[in-house]
Parts: C-alpha cells; sequence; structure tokens
C-alpha cells in the first residue's frame, strides 16, 4: 500500500507532510507508512479516503483497479490550493432546508443537517457510509 500512497502523493503533487496535514495525521506515521516501517491503520485509510472520495478503496488497500473511481469526476474535483471553485462549492451553493425528524439523534444536531436537492444528486456514482465502530459500506451506481 505504501507504493499505492506514494503513486498518489506523486499523481497530486503532494508532500507526505502535506498529506498528512490535509488528512490530520501525525507527519511521522506517514513517513513511518511510506518507508514500510508501519502498515497503514483502519484511521488512516479511513481518514485519506474521507479526505480523497475520489480514490477507488479497492485500488488503494488491495491494488486492483485504477487509482481514481471516475476520471470526469476527478477532473472535476481540485483542492482548495489549486482552485477555489470545485464541486462541492457548487453542491453547497444549493442545499435545502434542514431535516429535523431524524430519530436517531437530537433535534439540536438534526438542524445543523443539510441535504443537496435532488437535482445534484443524479450524478452520484459511489456513496461510502462510516460507521463508528469502524466498519464501513460502499455504494456504487450500477447504471
Amino acid at each position: 500500500m505504501n507504493d499505492r500512497i506514494l503513486q498518489f502523493l506523486k499523481e497530486k503533487n503532494f508532500s507526505s507532510t502535506k498529506l498528512a496535514d490535509l488528512i490530520n495525521v501525525q507527519r511521522s506515521s506517514i513517513s513511518h507508512i511510506l518507508s514500510g516501517r508501519n502498515k497503514p491503520s483502519f484511521d488512516f485509510i479511513q481518514k485519506f479516503l474521507n479526505k480523497f472520495p475520489e480514490i477507488d478503496a479497492q485500488w488503494l488497500i488491495t491494488g486492483k483497479g485504477t487509482m481514481f473511481t471516475n476520471s470526469s469526476v476527478t477532473e472535476q474535483l481540485s483542492y482548495p490550493d489549486k482552485n477555489e471553485h470545485n464541486l462541492f462549492t457548487a453542491l453547497e451553493s444549493d442545499i435545502q432546508k434542514p431535516i429535523i425528524n431524524t430519530p436517531e439523534i437530537e433535534k439540536s444536531q438534526a438542524q445543523n443537517i443539510t441535504t443537496p436537492k435532488i437535482k445534484e444528486l443524479k450524478n452520484i456514482e459511489r456513496v461510502m457510509i462510516f460507521y463508528t465502530d469502524g466498519t464501513f459500506k460502499d455504494y456504487r451506481s450500477t447504471e
């Protein structure tokens, strides 16, 4: 996996310290992973995939497939230091009113949750749900 992380760093022209800062892990942990001293933890992989949703989890973990889940989505994504106007900014500007009747969370928490309008959801190819117990589910479009 360290070779794939190195490949990602080269692709994005990131330093290991920049990656550590972006995914909020210690710089030494990136150094240890890249040198082969340590293997990436689940927490590390989860933070990496949360920050870079365009990266294919199967590729990162097993090396099978391609680095990016969809090249057209990848071309639309940019990082704040490259371009302020990205796919996420476009979605954030078109938000509906909060959901307030969710039984799993308190009403005060639910008031802070917003969802994009349905018209924005038609191009979604992949959804990953991360659970507090450290597991996750990966759903992909079958179209």
